[in-house]
């Protein structure tokens, strides 16, 4: 609570803040209960989302819109994906998409004409909507830099992959890029900073002041590019491009306007 007065104070008295200190604010207050969170639910509330042509789009699933701020975390959930560096997180995200991806409780397209359409039991599904629900929230409130409580996408089996902007062959060639030298081993936005990258990779490490407090570090993945945060030592993926939806999540080109860093005066 002194902290969410000391964040409203500072809004009080600066006639502009970075989004990063509004979302910090909008946190607060709903850890404080100044203002209520969401929980989960399976709704379709992006009506005009229908009909657009997204790139994380298919159109051959409805959309869903997934309230995930509430969704309890074991603490036994959460040691299984440690974010003492990128390389975990992208090894916490590599077991999430393949399990979120083979929960079998997505009805087939196509119509076996030989056999009947079987009924699926209701408690496995019920217990497989319950591990969804943990999945989104272990990837949305954990493992990734990601402030809105809900999150739309597809609801298909590469729903969570497409709308991330992230598949399981461009985190295999992440994986083996961190695994490699210099990257091999390091954990401090200071230990990127200093390593020299191989020539050719235009990986790079954005800090906001000397201090360090919150870093950024992007990759090249494929023809795109991800960004992993850094805040005190614990890492997260870029996941936060929610202004634009025509944008997967993990778009990371503007993410140091997000924290207010004028990256041409320190060029």
């Amino acid at each position: 609570l002194v902290v969410l007065r000391i964040v409203q104070l500072v809004r009080l008295r600066e006639a502009s803040v970075p989004p990063f200190v509004v979302e910090l604010q909008d946190s607060l207050e709903q850890l404080t209960g100044q203002r209520s969170s969401f929980i989960f639910s399976d709704t379709r509330e992006d009506i005009e989302l229908a009909g657009a042509e997204y790139p994380w789009r298919t159109g051959l699933a409805q959309l869903n819109t997934f309230r995930v701020s509430q969704v309890p975390l074991r603490r036994s959930e959460l040691r299984r994906y440690p974010k003492r560096s990128p390389l975990e997180v992208v090894q916490g995200l590599e077991v999430i998409l393949s399990e979120y991806a083979s929960l079998n409780m997505w009805e087939e397209e196509e119509i076996d004409s030989t056999h009947t359409s079987r009924v699926k039991d209701v408690a496995q599904l019920e217990a497989r909507a319950v591990r969804r629900s943990v999945l989104l929230a272990l990837v949305f409130n954990h493992l990734c830099y990601f402030h809105p409580k809900m999150v739309t996408l597809e609801d298909s089996p590469q729903g969570l992959s497409l709308r991330l902007g992230v598949t399981l062959e461009m985190l295999a060639s992440l994986k083996e890029l961190l695994q490699r030298a210099p990257f091999a081993g390091l954990q401090t936005a200071a230990d990127f900073a200093a390593a020299k990258a191989p020539e050719g990779c235009s990986c790079r490490v954005l800090q906001g002041s000397s201090a360090g407090a919150v870093a950024v570090l992007q990759v090249p993945a494929g023809e795109s590019k991800v960004a992993f945060v850094c805040m005190m030592g614990i890492w997260t993926m870029w996941a936060n491009c929610t202004k634009d939806n025509s944008q997967v999540l993990t778009e990371s080109s503007h993410v140091h306007k997000y924290f207010a860093w004028d990256m041409a005066a320190r060029e």
